[in-house]
């Protein structure tokens, strides 16, 4: 069976449209929409989705690096949706086995909570996220102490290897999302006063009003961003044009070569997201052996949203016989 991939940003503020400009909504509808008619053509039997936290369901009191979702929920962060998620429970403990296996140690979860770096995509590309068969891969993008680049990509191969190898009867859809330039109004660590850091590490109980207060206060941070105000780091679209061209030609090797560090110095706080991409692109590579082909490629920076907005789909390159 065939496999597709698409990567997307998944900013929170994608909900509200108004915060753009009548030819920046116009035009990221249409890349949307695009991507959406894509995925209902193809029909995927299963989706691997790749996405982060934001401290809403995961706290650093205990952060895994990677982690597979056996049975999932969401919290409904910024008009997403908050409901259990139909994750393929059956393939999904077989896939952790596989994983160990294979010597990329993966922890699990039956009660998982996640916001809209899992949600988000799953929104914009199907009529009900609930219904999705999936599988959420997190990785820790915005916590302390995240993972090496190269073990996201070490972790996209194994799970390409294992449904092309196993799972050969399923239509699968690797959906990465995140970034890419992108520096939410968020806390880091270590700068941060003793205070925020106990809320880091103990979490946040999510009552409407919390989510409505967090919900105003991006909103705020995003206008004040888009008037080219604020203390948020500028968008970058030298950076994403260039990751969109490794993403494209294949070049993962580039893109984990980067330092956590330099991610951050070139895409804000909300870069490090790039891991999602990284693993479902080299999903893909490795389910196809390298015969990938790219169908459709979109960027704009959007400073309301406060993310450099970029898709790429890609689909296997078909094999023609002599």
């Amino acid at each position: 069976m065939p496999a597709q991939l698409i990567c997307m940003s998944h900013g929170g503020l994608m909900n509200f449209p108004d915060l753009l400009s009548e030819d920046e909504d116009g035009d990221v509808s249409t890349a949307m929409d695009a991507a959406r008619q894509a995925v209902a053509d193809f029909a995927p039997d299963l989706v691997i989705k790749f996405g982060n936290d934001h401290n809403s369901g995961f706290s650093l009191r205990l952060m895994p690096a990677f982690l597979i979702a056996l049975r999932a929920r969401t919290l409904g962060d910024f008009g997403t949706t908050a409901k259990p998620l139909s994750v393929r429970e059956d393939i999904a403990r077989a896939l952790v086995s596989h994983l160990h296996e294979a010597g990329v140690d993966i922890a699990t979860s039956y009660d998982a909570l996640f916001d809209h770096g899992i949600v988000m995509a799953l929104d914009k590309l199907f009529d009900d996220a609930a219904t999705v068969p999936v599988i959420p891969v997190f990785t820790n993008c915005g916590g302390d102490l995240r993972p090496p680049l190269k073990r996201s990509e070490a972790l996209g191969r194994a799970i390409g290897a294992y449904l092309r190898d196993e799972r050969p009867d399923l239509k699968v859809l690797f959906l990465g999302s995140g970034g890419l330039s992108h520096d939410p109004p968020l806390p880091t660590f270590v700068t941060a006063p003793p205070e925020v850091q106990r809320r880091m590490i103990e979490g946040t109980n999510w009552s409407e009003e919390a989510l409505a207060q967090r919900t105003a206060n991006v909103i705020a941070a995003g206008r004040e961003h888009g008037r080219g105000e604020g203390p948020l780091q500028s968008l970058n679209p030298a950076w994403d044009g260039w990751l969109l061209d490794r993403f494209a030609s294949g070049d993962l090797s580039a893109v984990t070569a980067q330092s956590d560090a330099e991610v951050i110095a070139m895409g804000g706080r909300g870069g490090s997201e790039i891991r999602n991409w990284i693993a479902a692109c080299a999903a893909l590579d490795e389910y196809t052996r390298g015969a990938t082909r790219i169908e459709r490629r979109y960027y704009r920076a959007l400073p309301s949203w406060i993310t450099g907005f970029g898709l790429i789909h890609a689909s296997e390159r078909a094999t023609v016989s002599a």
